[in-house]
């Protein structure tokens, strides 16, 4: 949810609230979806993500509860589930600004976007760890902070919310990526500290415990000696509590907590709400060096230290508009209800034991009434504000400007205005489009009793029409409780259970293009309407927020008819259901369905699922040709059969061919004098098949081939006019992105029906910036397959038979796919990219990067006498004259 400007003040103010700490020998309880989030970033710098990292993604997740484990570490993840109502605007706002980023598809802009399917891969990864994990019903901060107080250990996260929640919080970001080992004597005076070297040679592990010192305090011979010692892993990181904020420094008391992160402001209220009680308040001279936000929130805490909790609540509802009062009471309440909420569900799923001894928690009404008998108790005289002669400390911008254009650190002081500020800036200019769908987002919200009159002078403090904003999941079916928690299923269909709705995010795609979600849309009613066969009251009918169409805007649309084929009944107890699947792709006009099902049962199972997705695909999107099912077949022979054989996973093109260079030679001059098919293999795509091509490929076939793929997972960048440019066709990702939204609502789908075939592990199959080069490379080749025996494949048969085998099975099912063409660019956009192209001067490419060292090795293999002609390329017979 976050608190608005609270993480950049804790940071600035770093020495008084985080104090050093280590990790180890420990239960820790994690804020999954922002740690998700927070390795993402960590994986992009391993390389572009473009839409879809997933290999290096996995490899990130599973390598840090790794460590984890290495310092004797128990994790416990909890994971968001659905929005609640009063999140909408806020989303709202967020896929406007991810649109925006889109307009301009600028790659720095763009590859920040999450993938669609990060969430679904983090989980495979924690899987995989052995890692406990849980998915909350709805938003998981309010059930994270409780598990830690049971647990009586730390959070991880990075979300300013932990900051005034009653835990010990550990923000990510002060968490070390190195693992230290220590040795100390009992009373930790003399001790030497090293760092863990994870990654070691053979030679390596033998000479040592695999530990490098780099530190050292005390005696020596005390640590090393005879005497007893203690040695520990740990992670550096620092340590925060609430005592930290209500101690020596700017004290406030526990119970004003909530009153405090209402004030601040959060995801669920927006700041121009409590604008009138700003301009009321005054104080002290603040430093007017110090940034907007953080002079309010040095003005906020002053004020509170001078008001009990009872007169605060009032001062503040009271200098609220009237329509807005009852947001603010339910703000303050919903506050009060997460600061004395001890139920804690995660507790009894992953079946613990309360550490602590709690008091009997109030229920809800209990805190309400709680808060209306202490509000009460007041006179009700008006109370005044206390002043002071100077200025509000909410002054204008302009102001602050002129003030600190006199003043020396006036760049400095604009450089750190918040992004929070901004935030709330922009999310008032798209009020008038959040009050137009008012409507929309009032079908996700609960009716309620209605609540006692609270008198304020001579208007109510809050009226009786009060709508509690609760949202819970005991409405839900047992079954399908089961499976959202164990996260076998995507978190938007507590959404479509819930509230009848459905958020699509935007992936990397053409904003002049519908939605790259709607090819799926068949799939999504599917799944709509089998949540829906476990309520009496059948609806066919939910709301779909998604961009406009042309434009940057965000619309609601309202999906109807989703319902289950005629004659066709979903029973939870009679799972597996095929039946549904096969229904699916009968009404998406694939002729041989009958055969597909029985074909697609003797293919690898962990590759079932994958293939029924492409032949949707290409079956109902025109813009799929024969050169992205090779690309995608291309990945998939690399992801799954490549880099097992290798095992070592190094992307970067010149240390590998440096590392390689002698024995990749030898291997090429001994593939010559081997005999290589030159035909298509006439077998057919099943276990046998795949089982032996796993097993059949030797690791020199393997890094033949890895040497010319490697250079697929970076990006070329072109000079333009002396600037260099990364070129992404928006064509190519729009129509990759269809893929992955197929690939999405199927793996929500599958669980639902009970597994009929083994559900998506996308890392294993997947990554769009390889899949994105592979096509760009032979989308305009007069012959694929040649392209790949020739080029690809030159000194890896086997490879490219699996590669001919695997599109042949595609097209048996979606034979349309030989006669569609690459869609030729028209209008302005191809001019200007015939322009663009005219001004390209070779350059040489970094080594990350190095696509023409690739070409050099290519030509010089032909110096042996033997004529090569490429019949992809017009010209290459020029060579041999040459």
């Amino acid at each position: 949810m976050g608190v608005r400007g609270l993480t950049t003040f804790i940071e600035k103010n770093a020495a008084v609230y985080l104090k050093p700490h280590e990790l180890h020998d420990t239960n820790l309880v994690i804020d999954g979806d922002n740690l998700c989030v927070q390795l993402f970033k960590r994986s992009q710098k391993v390389g572009l993500a473009l839409g879809g990292n997933y290999d290096a993604y996995y490899r990130t997740v599973v390598d840090f509860f790794d460590k984890l484990q290495l310092v004797n570490v128990v994790p416990y993840v909890l994971l968001d589930g659905g929005y609640e109502s009063r999140k909408i605007a806020i989303v709202r706002y967020r896929m406007q600004q991810r649109i925006l980023k889109m307009k301009g598809f600028h790659v720095p802009a763009i590859n920040s976007a999450t993938p669609q399917m990060l969430r679904e891969v983090f989980v495979d990864a924690m899987r995989e760890s052995g890692v406990a994990f849980m998915r909350c019903a709805f938003e998981a901060d309010d059930e994270v902070a409780i598990l830690a107080r049971k647990l009586g250990c730390p959070v991880l996260s990075y979300d300013s919310d932990f900051y005034i929640h009653d835990v010990q919080y550990i923000p990510y970001v002060t968490l070390s990526s190195k693992v230290y080992r220590k040795v100390s004597d009992r009373e930790g005076e003399n001790f030497k500290v090293g760092i863990v070297e994870r990654k070691q040679t053979k030679k390596a592990r033998q000479r040592g415990d695999g530990v490098k010192y780099i530190a050292q305090c005390g005696d020596q011979d005390v640590v090393e000696g005879e005497g007893e010692v203690e040695t520990y892993s740990y992670l550096d990181c620092c340590l925060y509590t609430i005592d930290n904020l209500t101690g020596p420094h700017d004290q406030l008391g526990k119970e004003m907590i909530p009153l405090f992160a209402v004030l601040l402001g959060n995801d669920y209220i927006e700041r121009n709400v409590l604008r009138a009680f700003y301009e009321a308040i005054s104080t002290g001279r603040v430093n007017r060096k110090i940034n907007q936000q953080e002079r309010r929130l040095k003005v906020i805490l002053k004020w509170l230290q001078n008001h009990t909790f009872e007169s605060a609540t009032r001062a503040i509802i009271r200098h609220i508009k009237g329509e807005q009062k009852q947001q603010v009471y339910r703000q303050i309440l919903t506050a009060i209800r997460g600061y004395n909420c001890e139920d804690c569900v995660a507790l009894h799923y992953f079946g613990l034991q309360d550490q602590t001894a709690q008091e009997t928690p109030l229920e809800d009404d209990e805190i309400e009434k709680d808060l209306q008998t202490r509000l009460g108790a007041i006179a009700d005289g008006e109370e005044t504000m206390e002043t002071v002669d100077e200025a509000s400390f909410l002054d204008s911008e302009e102001e602050e400007e002129e003030e600190e254009e006199e003043e020396a650190a006036s760049n400095e002081g604009q450089k750190e205005k918040s992004k929070d500020d901004q935030e709330d800036e922009l999310s008032r200019h798209n009020s008038c489009d959040e009050e137009h769908d008012k409507d929309e987002n009032d079908l996700v919200q609960e009716e309620s009793d209605a609540e006692e009159i609270i008198m304020d002078g001579h208007e109510p403090l809050i009226g009786p029409e009060l709508k509690r904003n609760k949202f819970t999941d005991r409405n839900w079916p047992d079954w399908f409780k089961r499976i959202y928690s164990a996260a076998q299923v995507p978190r938007f269909l507590a959404d479509l259970i819930h509230s009848n709705l459905y958020i699509n995010y935007p992936q990397i795609e053409d904003v002049k293009r519908q939605d790259s979600n709607r090819l799926s849309g068949p799939i999504l009613r599917t799944v709509f309407a089998i949540l829906k066969t476990s309520f009496k009251v059948k609806t066919t009918e939910f709301k779909y927020v998604t961009r406009r169409v042309p434009g940057t805007g965000v619309v609601n649309a309202t999906v109807t008819d989703a319902c289950l084929p005629a004659g066709v009944v979903y029973d939870p107890a009679k799972l597996p259901n095929v039946t549904i699947l096969r229904k699916l792709f009968e009404a998406a006009g694939i002729e041989k369905c009958d055969e597909l099902f029985e074909t697609i049962r003797s293919v690898p199972s962990n590759l079932r699922l994958y293939f029924l997705a492409i032949i949707y695909w290409a079956k109902n999107c025109p813009d799929v040709n024969l050169a992205h099912v090779h690309a995608l077949v291309v990945c998939i022979l690399q992801l799954q059969i490549v880099d097992k054989a290798l095992k070592s996973l190094n992307r970067n093109v010149d240390q590998f061919r440096q590392a390689h260079r002698e024995y990749l030679e030898q291997q090429r001059q001994t593939s010559k004098t081997s005999e290589q098919s030159t035909g298509k293999p006439d077998v057919a795509f099943n276990r046998t098949f795949y089982n032996k091509l796993a097993s059949g490929t030797s690791r020199a076939s393997a890094l033949l081939a890895y040497d010319h793929l490697i250079q697929h997972f970076s990006y070329k960048e072109e000079e333009v006019r002396g600037r260099r440019k990364m070129w992404i066709e928006a064509g190519t990702m729009h129509t990759l992105a269809s893929f992955q939204s197929v690939c999405f609502n199927l793996y929500a789908l599958t669980p639902l029906l009970g597994y009929p075939v083994e559900n998506l592990r996308m890392h294993e199959l997947y990554n769009t910036l390889f899949v994105y080069n592979v096509y760009e490379g032979m989308k305009n080749r007069a012959d694929l397959g040649e392209y790949e025996r020739t080029v690809i494949f030159r000194h890896s048969p086997t490879l490219y038979a699996a590669v001919c085998v695997m599109v042949r099975f595609v097209e048996t099912y979606v034979p349309e796919l030989k006669s569609r063409t690459v869609r030729a660019k028209t209008g302005r956009a191809a001019k200007r990219k015939e322009q663009s192209v005219a001004h390209v001067q070779p350059i040489t490419v970094p080594p990350a990067n190095d696509w023409d060292e690739g070409k050099k090795d290519e030509s010089s293999e032909s110096d042996d006498g033997e004529g090569f002609v490429d019949v992809n390329n017009k010209f290459s017979q020029l060579l041999l004259a040459g």
